[in-house]
């Protein structure tokens, strides 16, 4: 899934990190999770408690890290005779799922251009409100547990972003149609990797969260600079929710006031770090933050060696990539660090 700051390149790097500094843990928490992949990457050999203020990224979670198989649907088998959810809803027609109220159709009423929008074709978010409503049926009549309802919504969601008809993020749509978005929407299938663990994922503040778990290793990506997460990826969000929202403008945004992060506020991301560091109940921290973020290094190494063991500081730096100044006469470079300190 396209997300920013989505780590993907650097989960080598991250590993190496815990290798050198950790070498006997057996848990590590992911406390801004986003898409879930430093979890799902970790989840090999540790431990994972996994957390995020928005709720799409916790749907990802319960979908992949507190399952710790796939889910076999055996009621929905015996009732409905449907062997693999996944592949049912990728093999029907649209005419098949033209019996869906128009009522329910949210993602068609919305962001589709029968709603006057253009995230996604009107037969593809015919296709994300059939699946979608579909899923929460099965729910509410018993025939799919929870650990199945969620695991099918992340499968839901994360299809979404291969149809979509934008540059990563939902702030805005193309007034054009993207290649991308003459595919047919499919419901994605996640792999699941099984630990046999008390896995256990979180939809919380992560300031406060820390004040109630501890283990081993803890990993920070907070986000870095002033935009704020949700009405980036808002469409994900009702997806996950499915909760018929209203929505306002151009864009079709969602309202938000209670998932604004600190971290993306100049005024308040150094607080609000000094908190997270104070609360972390974990022997071992690791920070991920690029150079061109809110704070500064000289910020984080102070918050960190204020709550650190004296001498276990340390910076590992990773240049990620060029880009030219406006003028083109510079070429300046941005590094991805990721800091460790012993707490």
């Amino acid at each position: 899934m396209r997300f920013i700051g989505c780590k993907t390149l650097l989960l080598d790097n991250i590993k190496a990190v815990i290798d050198e500094k950790a070498p006997d843990a057996k848990s590590l928490c992911d406390i801004f999770s986003g898409t879930a992949t430093v979890a799902r990457f970790f989840k090999r050999w540790y431990e994972i408690y996994s957390n995020d203020l928005l709720y799409f990224s916790y749907v990802l979670q319960k979908g992949t890290i507190e399952n710790d198989c796939v889910p076999e649907f055996e009621v929905l088998r015996s009732s409905l005779s449907i062997q693999d959810p996944i592949d049912y809803f990728n093999s029907m027609s649209n005419s098949d799922m033209e019996v869906l109220e128009q009522k329910r159709r949210f993602f068609q009423n919305t962001y589709a251009p029968a709603g006057g929008r253009m995230y996604v074709t009107d037969e593809n978010a015919l296709r994300i409100d059939f699946a979608r409503n579909t899923v929460e049926d099965w729910y509410k009549n018993g025939l799919i547990s929870e650990d199945e309802y969620f695991y099918l919504v992340a499968c839901i969601v994360e299809g979404v972003p291969f149809v979509s008809n934008t540059s990563g993020t939902y702030g805005a749509f193309h007034k054009e149609w993207e290649r991308r978005s003459y595919k047919k929407y499919e419901v994605y299938r996640l792999d699941i990797t099984t630990n046999g663990k008390n896995n256990k994922s979180y939809n919380c503040d992560g300031v406060e969260l820390l004040r109630h778990i501890g283990g081993d290793v803890l990993y920070i990506d907070p986000p870095y600079n002033g935009r704020q997460y949700l009405p980036n990826y808002h469409v994900l969000e009702t997806a996950a929710k499915y909760d018929f929202p209203e929505v306002c403008g151009v864009t079709g945004q969602r309202q938000y006031e209670n998932q604004k992060s600190d971290f993306c506020l100049k005024t308040k991301a150094v607080p609000a770090f000094d908190e997270l560091i104070k609360n972390a109940q974990f022997k071992h921290i690791i920070l991920s933050y690029s150079t061109d973020g809110l704070m500064s290094v000289s910020e984080i190494e102070e918050v960190m060696k204020k709550y650190g063991k004296e001498g276990t500081f340390k910076i590992y730096e990773i240049p990620y990539r060029r880009y030219k100044s406006r003028n083109a006469t510079l070429t300046d470079q941005l590094k991805e660090l990721l800091v460790y300190v012993e707490k």
